[in-house]
């Protein structure tokens, strides 16, 4: 990343940096990692634009309430309201010594609570991660701090163990899953997935998956198989099957960071995620097969997700294709062209 360009996304930060980590009740504040993925996609000059007509819509963030205690921070866990005391904690932990360890540290505490603010925990934390890896400058630094607090404050954890013990692919272990026996439940992502402790088969079919070659061999599998869904099973909840696709590429984007157990976990937990995902909003989708032909030009499809504008386009569409250069299967493409036309999602 070149520094003009680095200084794009710091000028961002700078704007956003008052704002709260939700807005509008609990709908998660995108900014940052919209702001981000805009400069991945290589479009800098969209930045400025896109977050003057975003920000509007966001709420300013809230009062502190009482310091996190050093010794007794679990008990702030999971506790929203307590999301600027989180913030400042951080604000001082990342401040000294090594800020890496101290976000390793921190990504090895809250990955239990992988489903916080249904799954933008740990999506805003990679953002922040890579961003801060690249070109450290306080602006990131206080970013990342906001990141980690907002996955702190929503800490949510899934019924069942996440680790693989079968034999079982990522496409076929999915389709062991069980379905939510009362079809979708109402509410948020996050209503829904705490609704998994009514699947009673759910943390056995969790079991089946295989364990990967290695963590980053495993999430590009999870990566394809969730696009494979969202083209499949998308249609009547695109952004949670979005969420599907965004978490694992944002987390393996930042496995070189961590220790080798962690990138395990976390490829582990980002299956667990997935999996929980698709149990609760599968039984509602109207299933298509996946298309044929060539996939979409991705230069297109950057274009697309500008002009579309919906944050979760511009932050899937970054997806695909950062895991498209990678692996450079299709199938990518055509999940971003799926996202597009299904995004934003309707009321």
């Amino acid at each position: 990343m070149t520094f003009p360009t680095a200084q794009v996304l710091d000028e961002g930060l700078h704007r956003l940096r008052h704002t709260g980590p939700e807005h509008t009740g609990t709908l998660t504040n995108h900014g940052p990692m919209a702001a981000e993925a805009l400069i991945a996609l290589g479009r800098p000059d969209e930045v400025e634009p896109w977050l003057t007509r975003y920000l509007p819509q966001l709420d300013d963030r809230p009062a502190p309430v009482r310091p996190v205690d050093r010794t007794a921070w679990r008990e702030a866990l999971g506790d929203v309201r307590r999301v600027t005391d989180w913030q400042l904690h951080f604000d001082v932990e990342l401040a000294g010594g090594d800020w890496l360890a101290t976000a390793t540290t921190w990504w090895s505490r809250l990955l239990p609570g992988v489903a916080a603010g249904a799954t933008h925990g740990i999506i805003r934390t990679s953002h922040a991660l890579r961003s801060m890896a690249e070109h450290p400058s306080d602006e990131r630094r206080r970013e990342l701090a906001a990141a980690l607090a907002y996955w702190a404050a929503r800490y949510a954890t899934l019924p069942g163990d996440p680790a693989p013990t079968g034999r079982l692919e990522p496409r076929r272990a999915v389709h062991t899953l069980p379905l939510h026996p009362n079809g979708v439940h109402p509410g948020l992502i996050r209503d829904r997935l705490h609704s998994l402790g009514a699947v009673p088969g759910f943390p056995a079919a969790l079991g089946g998956l295989r364990p990967p070659a290695s963590p980053e061999s495993g999430m590009a599998e999870l990566v394809e198989t969730f696009a494979e869904l969202l083209i499949t099973h998308g249609r009547r909840w695109p952004t949670a099957f979005v969420h599907a696709v965004t978490a694992p590429v944002a987390a393996g984007s930042v496995l070189h960071l961590l220790p080798e157990d962690l990138r395990r976990r976390t490829h582990d937990s980002l299956w667990h995620l997935g999996a929980g995902l698709y149990t609760v909003h599968a039984p509602a989708a109207a299933t298509r097969r996946l298309p044929p032909g060539h996939p979409p030009d991705p230069v297109d499809l950057t274009d697309r997700a500008i002009a579309n504008g919906d944050e979760h386009a511009v932050k899937l569409t970054e997806a695909c294709l950062r895991a498209y250069g990678t692996t450079g299967n299709p199938v990518l493409l055509h999940a971003a062209d799926a996202g597009l036309a299904l995004l934003p999602e309707e009321e």
